[in-house]
């Protein structure tokens, strides 16, 4: 099965680049032992907010994003200041990429592209890290 969503480290990361998290759309989970805290399960993912467990159980989560969420926050086009040029986002399978281009009639023009290397996923990650850094985002609303 591809990856679903960003593993814990990925959305730790987007939280420390200023990404709010908190609209994301999937959750990992963990149950602990309520007063010794040793783990019961692995981090497993839902899309569920809360999952029942018995009286001595806890539920730790952290909530991650899916390929969606990330598509919904990149920005569809980005635009230098004082440049005269904007970039459209572009998923190019023929090329294995995701990039920031443009078309004029020369063709494309490469901006900024990240290999699709085992999961598309990842790629969009690379991307969301780019823009956060580059400050081509406000804020996700």
């Amino acid at each position: 099965m591809s990856k679903q969503v960003l593993d814990i480290e990925q959305v730790k990361h987007l939280h420390e680049l200023g990404l709010d998290t908190s609209k994301a759309s999937a959750y990992w989970h963990r149950v602990v032992r309520m007063y010794t805290n040793e783990v019961v399960t692995n981090w497993f993912v839902s899309f569920t907010e809360s999952i029942a467990c018995l009286g001595t159980m806890k539920v730790e989560s952290i909530k991650t994003f899916t390929l969606q969420d990330i598509l919904d926050i990149l920005p569809k086009d980005i635009s230098r200041e004082g440049c005269t040029w904007s970039a459209s986002l572009y998923i190019d399978y023929e090329n294995n990429r995701i990039a920031y281009g443009n078309t004029d009639r020369d063709g494309f023009e490469i901006y900024h592209e990240i290999p699709i290397c085992e999961n598309i996923i990842d790629a969009a990650y690379e991307m969301l890290c780019w823009v956060l850094t580059n400050k081509y985002i406000q804020e996700y609303e």
